[in-house]
């Protein structure tokens, strides 16, 4: 059976049969049972995206499809209709035959608008025309509800195809860094999305069982020793004398455990330099890359609404609110638990004197590790979300939980996106907030009851955030946008400063977003790339083409050729490379990247370029997927370019120390032996 890749490279190449290949795709995934078996709806998705390539056209493509799908359901009307029950002791009914009991179930609940729905429900679309029709419905009421549906189904699944491929198009044309942003800001989010629906299913599923032999255990009468005895006691005063709120309670105690753990793995790596600071470094540098105009002012704005003006502002109001409905437990709670968290928050600063980013606030604020504003969003709205969700039924609860620590997330990425933070300084405030919040919250719900005032509280907590907040951000935006303006520190170095030894402080590998080392950095230029790109040029090298979707496709066929399939994006410490060149050759390519330093000559404002010179040769991932990879070789590539340039260009080599070719976490297998060139001839 032919591959998805297959059939999508034989409609991209050959349009003349192509509307035929749809037809048969369509009826095939409407036919009784041999719709199970082929994946039409990742078929017609791709199909869509061929047909915003130009390589067919969408009106003859819809109607292709639709085509296929009356005609496919059809036949398997007309199976039914003829053999009627005759086909419960036919292949593969007869194996099978939980299919047609699912197939009638579902007729007989919805009645003839099954054939409508069914279309679009995978497990039973390939069976209801085939029970419509052993179940007498009408011919002609059969007919008009399968074309309808057929339409509907052709649009549904081949239009998405069209957006997604023409969407891809036109990001190259608008806006890279815009897109590339929005991809992750809402991937991050499903992520989250996905984990937390993810945990609650899984504490709805074992919960109760956990819960249960937990109580079985503490309640038996077994002696208890040793530490057992005052464990017990103490999971007997979390857990038995809340009855109702045990899931909250083992989810905080969860919390508790986790996030403490973290903080301290967090804190641990920043203090011993592991590949998290080296990673702060390279997701800072992504970020910056990445901003735009439009992303300053959106994530302004959620920064804003983060500060601690807001944060005091809603403190306020739900203290006094406390106060008036005479919920006194809950009152001490609340401004002691926001007031601890802030002075934990300024200790650890205090103690560790870890500087962010860029040097941006006074006094204590000045350190960045953790952040205040990722710290104090989990607090205050994570701590009210726990006087709000107690008492309530758990699936309510876990509604209140999720937008609150969704906005909390949205508030860090800001500061990671205006460079205001280390990715370390994020993750330590959150978890460092979760693990105080998710104390003081079993404490909290293990007492007595107030009789809180759940509503009055989330629309007053609401009406203050929206109005003070939309105060705050008319007032304080234009000038922070000037504050929070892009800053990078220049270093100026002199020339025989960096050709004596300047060159050997630039990194020696290329550093990836997870702080790991990749390629040797083997290449520093001094000169202007775009001379060097046109010197290049001349010597038979070239741009690679621009990403679009054919060369996309071309990544799912077997036979397509190094040559064709697309250069991937490589970071540096977090930036993207500036100079992209390929050399072709038989069976592999010469690949030549440049990215921009924070280091500049004094004799020339231009800053200093750092780069790799790689082979690629083709490889192929799953039988799915074509990619270019990096031959474990870098001295050949690297020797052959210095051939070229030593024709136009004054070339200085120079060898790296070996304790920085062989590190720890080195490639066993990689090729290099600390060779490195020097372009001065720019600045002579």
């Amino acid at each position: 059976m032919p591959s998805l890749s297959h059939i999508l490279e034989i409609i991209t190449n050959h349009p003349h049969i192509s509307y035929f290949l749809i037809f048969l795709i369509s009826l095939s995934e409407s036919l009784a049972f041999v719709g199970l078996m082929v994946p039409g709806t990742v078929l017609m998705f791709g199909i869509g995206a061929v047909v915003a390539t130009g390589s067919i056209a969408l009106k003859p493509t819809l109607i292709a499809a639709i085509a296929g799908a009356i005609t496919g359901d059809g036949i398997s009307y007309w199976l039914g209709h003829h053999y009627q029950q005759r086909l419960v002791n036919v292949w593969p009914f007869s194996r099978y035959p939980q299919m047609l009991v699912k197939g009638d179930a579902f007729f007989r609940r919805h009645g003839g608008k099954s054939v409508l729905f069914g279309r679009f429900v995978g497990p039973v679309r390939p069976v209801i025309p085939v029970v419509a029709g052993m179940l007498g419905m009408g011919a002609l009421r059969f007919t008009i509800v399968n074309v309808f549906s057929a339409i509907g189904w052709a649009f549904a699944y081949i239009l998405p195809g069209v957006f997604f491929g023409t969407s891809l198009a036109l990001a190259g044309r608008v806006s890279v860094r815009l897109t590339v942003l929005l991809i992750l800001v809402v991937c991050t989010i499903w992520i989250f999305v996905w984990l937390c629906r993810s945990l609650v299913l899984f504490v709805g599923h074992f919960g109760p069982r956990w819960l249960a032999s937990l109580e079985d255990w503490i309640t038996a009468d077994a002696p208890a020793h040793g530490v057992m005895l005052p464990l017990k006691r103490f999971l007997s005063f979390l857990f038995l004398r809340q009855k109702g709120e045990e899931f909250l309670l083992v989810f905080l105690v969860l919390a508790l455990l986790f996030t403490g753990w973290g903080f301290l793995g967090v804190l641990q790596d920043v203090l011993a330099g592991d590949p998290l600071v080296q990673a702060d470094q390279a997701v800072y540098h992504f970020f910056q890359s990445l901003r735009t105009p439009w992303g300053d002012r959106i994530f302004v704005v959620i920064m804003e609404l983060g500060d601690g003006l807001l944060n005091s502002f809603i403190a306020g109001v739900v203290f006094i609110i406390l106060l008036l409905k005479r919920c006194y437990r809950t009152a001490v709670y609340w401004p002691a638990t926001l007031i601890v968290g802030a002075c934990l928050v300024q200790l650890v600063k205090w103690a560790f004197h870890l500087p962010g980013p860029v040097a941006l606030y006074n006094g204590i604020s000045v350190f960045g590790f953790p952040s205040g504003h990722a710290a104090m969003s989990i607090v205050i709205y994570g701590f009210l979300t726990l006087v709000i969700a107690k008492g309530i039924r758990n699936g309510l609860r876990w509604g209140v939980f999720a937008p609150v620590f969704l906005f909390s997330f949205i508030i860090g990425f800001s500061r990671l996106y205006l460079g205001v933070d280390w990715l370390s300084d994020v993750l330590g405030g959150f978890l460092l907030a979760l693990t105080w919040t998710a104390l003081a919250g079993i404490f909290y719900i293990s007492g007595r009851h107030d009789v809180i005032p759940r509503r009055l509280l989330g629309i007053v907590t609401l009406f203050v955030f929206f109005t003070v907040g939309f105060w705050h951000v008319a007032d304080r935006h234009r000038k922070d946008i000037l504050y929070y303006t892009p800053r990078s520190a220049v270093q100026v170095v002199g020339l025989e400063t960096w050709l004596k030894n300047g060159w050997g402080k630039l990194p020696a590998w290329r550093i990836d977003l997870g702080g790991e080392r990749e390629q040797p950095l083997a290449i520093q230029w001094a000169g202007s790339p775009e001379c060097l790109a046109e010197y290049l040029v001349l010597k038979g090298w070239h741009r690679p083409p621009a990403f679009n979707l054919r060369i996309f496709l071309g990544m799912l066929s077997p036979n397509t050729t190094i040559q064709d399939l697309p250069l991937l994006p490589h970071l540096h410490d977090g930036r993207f490379e500036k100079m992209l060149l390929v050399r072709d050759k038989e069976g592999e390519r010469w690949v030549f990247r440049l990215w921009p330093t924070d280091i500049q000559l004094k004799e020339r404002a231009q800053p200093l370029w750092i780069g790799t010179i790689s082979i690629q040769k083709k490889q192929r991932i799953a039988d799915l997927v074509s990619i270019g990879k990096e031959k474990n070789d870098f001295i050949q590539p690297l020797e052959l370019l210095s051939q070229i340039l030593k024709e136009g260009f004054r070339l200085r080599m120079v060898y790296r120390k070996s304790n920085e070719i062989h590190g720890v976490d080195m490639p066993v297998a990689l090729v290099w032996d600390g060779r490195a060139f020097l372009d001065p001839k720019m600045l002579e």
